[in-house]
């Protein structure tokens, strides 16, 4: 399995679980086109993690005024960090060093999102 693959594995697992968690699943079942979004997702995260895209991606990626309509809560933020470490626990073997480059955006993007929102 090459990168990307593992990406898209990463991103489809973890949205399976976010999408039914009674916590935060109503942000995405919300979301008509959910299921054609996730290779966009997964192109973000390939961008973040190996620094370029391995599909052309049409628009640019506004992830912060993305969100905004969805006044997430620190609640929430904690609970999709939470799911999304679960999602690379179970793949850490198949995920090898990426692990930890993941682990490490996740951290970052915390830090965003906690400064962006005001959480």
């Amino acid at each position: 399995m090459n990168d990307q693959e593992k990406i898209l594995k990463v991103v489809s697992s973890f949205y399976d679980k976010a999408k039914t968690d009674i916590l935060i699943g109503y942000h995405f079942r919300n979301i008509l086109d959910f299921d054609e979004h996730i290779p966009r997702i997964a192109s973000f995260w390939e961008i973040q993690l190996l620094g370029v895209a391995s599909s052309k991606v049409d628009q640019p990626f506004d992830v912060m005024n993305a969100h905004i309509p969805l006044s997430i809560k620190r609640g929430e933020l904690g609970r999709w960090l939470l799911l999304f470490r679960m999602t690379l626990d179970e793949q850490a073997h198949e995920l090898g060093d990426m692990k930890d480059k993941w682990l490490e955006k996740l951290v970052f993007f915390e830090g965003v999102f906690i400064r962006s929102f005001g959480l």
